[in-house]
């Protein structure tokens, strides 16, 4: 079970790698080529794993190497699905839950190259989201997942709200338009769809954690970029989709753990 569950996340990771490679850029799915002139890789360059063991990560026409990255998906998301195959949960919530560990790994990839969040990815990713609270054997009634859902929507869209209020009031005192956004609506639909998977009170934790995290990522990269590197750059966006990935993750899949944890006397 568990080396089948590995294969599989070998093969996700070979079209999270397609995806995260074509639907950023053209938003369609096309055959992997290379990213410097265009040419299609070769069938068994389409794994990265396989390429870099082969030797072949080298485009034959211009010589630019694969990304480090395709490798490092492929493995990461089988070691990821060989994890979760250890988890003694039903089958529904673990199929359910291979599928929402490649969405989370799609999305991270494409907001820490691109700061996307695709509505592409995540529409498709929600409505499947909101069919599997009905069955998912982790909620004791839909009402908690839906429920999760709708309270995860409210507070990202007044956050998204209010990031745009915060631009446009930063803008004027300014006198020069601010074009980064504090909060992107590709973060209402990411963490709607976190709502829908970790339901309540889940969904609460989730948000405190990743905005907690965020927080301290944002701390971080001010002492890094100002006082290090003195390269700082007011109101530059920073990703948020991996704190708020964290959050997920970690009331998803740890979640009865962390609230006995939390609620015991």
């Amino acid at each position: 079970m568990i080396g089948l569950l590995t294969l599989l996340g070998l093969l996700t990771g070979v079209l999270i790698n397609l995806l995260a490679d074509s639907l950023p850029t053209v938003r369609r799915i096309e055959r992997p080529a290379c990213a410097q002139c265009g040419r299609p890789r070769r069938l068994w360059a389409w794994s990265g794993l396989l390429a870099y063991l082969s030797g072949t990560s080298r485009c034959t026409n211009c010589g630019q190497r694969l990304s480090i990255r395709h490798p490092l998906v492929e493995v990461g998301t089988a070691l990821v699905f060989a994890l979760l195959g250890l988890q003694e949960v039903p089958t529904l919530t673990r199929v359910a839950n291979l599928i929402y560990a490649a969405v989370f790994i799609l999305v991270l990839v494409t907001d820490l190259e691109h700061r996307l969040i695709l509505h592409g990815v995540m529409l498709p990713a929600i409505a499947l989201a909101l069919g599997a609270a009905f069955v998912d054997p982790q909620f004791k009634h839909p009402a908690f997942g839906l429920l999760g859902g709708a309270i995860g929507l409210g507070a990202a869209l007044s956050l998204y709200w209010l990031g745009i209020l915060f631009t446009k009031i930063m803008s004027r005192a300014r006198g020069r338009p601010i074009n980064e956004v504090a909060f992107g609506f590709g973060d209402v639909t990411l963490i709607t769809f976190i709502g829908l998977i970790v339901g309540v009170p889940g969904i609460i934790f989730a948000l405190i954690i990743g905005i907690l995290c965020g927080g301290v990522g944002s701390m971080l990269y001010l002492i890094v970029s100002g006082l290090i590197r003195r390269k700082y750059s007011a109101f530059t966006a920073i990703p948020y989709g991996p704190f708020l990935i964290l959050g997920g993750v970690l009331l998803r899949y740890f979640g009865t753990a962390l609230m006995t944890w939390y609620f015991a006397p």
